[in-house]
């Protein structure tokens, strides 16, 4: 199609070098992952406080015989917003420490 459009489409090919082309499409991506990478995405466990923590281990330590799905429901009663895996990692931490 450009062939048709412009008699002397070849002379403009010349004008850009391969090393330009290959130059403006790493600068491309380079800005590329600037962009996408400006916007910070934390991943992973999202942190608890002291004070729940400490509440776990007070739990542990009054009722040893309640499992990590009870102490998660009386966490729940609470209102405190955590996973059922998370009570259990730090009823595990509050069992080494004793």
């Amino acid at each position: 199609m450009l062939r048709w459009l412009r008699s002397g489409w070849k002379e403009a090919l010349i004008l850009i070098e391969p090393e330009t082309v290959v130059r403006w499409h790493r600068a491309g991506f380079k800005l590329y992952w600037t962009w996408l990478s400006r916007h910070q995405v934390y991943s992973g466990r999202k942190c608890i406080s002291v004070q729940l923590r400490e509440l776990i281990f007070r739990k542990v330590a009054k009722n040893p015989a309640w499992g990590r799905e009870r102490i998660h429901g009386e966490l729940a009663m609470l209102g405190l917003d955590v996973f059922e895996r998370t009570a259990l990692r730090w009823m595990r931490k509050s069992a080494e420490e004793s």
